[in-house]
């Protein structure tokens, strides 16, 4: 839900990705249902997601094969994925993209020598914050994030665990698949536990625990670990 950050757990390979590119549109004949605002929406494709009707964005798990161009410019991959909101009738309107740039860099904290150097010249945990930030620029309201601390440092893990903080108290609703279970303890407000494609369970608040994640992940129903739920729950 909106203000919210909703954490996928359970053991890696569990459908939690796929789970994520079905509602990205990425992913076809899926059954199920997905609600916005309380209302059932059809997303049949990752521009009919980004639609300002849905406002949904996408943080890939690999941010050299999916979520950057290298070669390019901070700037133009900054701009690249707002091109829509920042032109009109085709031209880009400079000052509203320079503004936003400037924003993104100083709510993300990224470090770079400048706008104009190659994004793949900068440090992984920078090249990440890019990618978020890149998606930011878009301003959504329902943000899915694929595993996206693995592979750097731990002073970037926790600026980007109060980033997810900060988005949901503006407003956000946010959706964070991580295989490391300190990571859903610590930001997670509710955890949604798959195991072999389907929810099993939902931990809430102080129910967040090692020993439930770990249990509800090997779908073990365990003393102290509450009631199993059904699957699509």
């Amino acid at each position: 839900g909106a203000g919210e950050v909703v954490g996928l757990g359970g053991l890696d390979g569990q459908g939690q990705r796929e789970l994520l590119l079905a509602f990205f549109g990425v992913l076809r004949g899926l059954a199920g249902e997905i609600l916005v605002d309380g209302k059932a929406v059809s997303i049949a494709s990752p521009s009919a997601a980004r639609d300002d009707r849905i406002g949904m964005a996408l943080i890939p798990e690999d941010r050299k094969t999916e979520g950057l161009m290298l070669p390019m410019t901070v700037r133009e991959n900054l701009s690249f994925a707002a091109l829509d909101r920042l032109s009109k009738a085709g031209v880009i309107d400079r000052a509203t993209e320079q503004r936003l740039i400037d924003d993104m860099v100083e709510l993300l904290a990224i470090k770079t020598a400048g706008l104009d150097i190659p994004v793949g010249a900068l440090s992984g945990g920078n090249q990440q914050k890019v990618v978020i930030a890149k998606w930011l620029m878009r301003q959504p309201r329902i943000v899915l994030l694929n595993d996206p601390t693995r592979g750097i440092d731990v002073g970037t893990k926790q600026e980007l665990y109060q980033l997810m903080r900060k988005l949901a108290d503006a407003g956000a609703a946010i959706l964070f698949y991580s295989t490391d279970y300190d990571e859903l303890i610590g930001c997670c407000d509710r955890v949604l536990v798959l195991y072999d494609g389907a929810v099993k369970r939902e931990l809430v608040g102080a129910e967040v625990t090692e020993h439930a994640l770990i249990a509800s992940a090997l779908n073990i129903h365990g003393e102290g670990a509450g009631p199993m739920q059904g699957e699509g729950a």
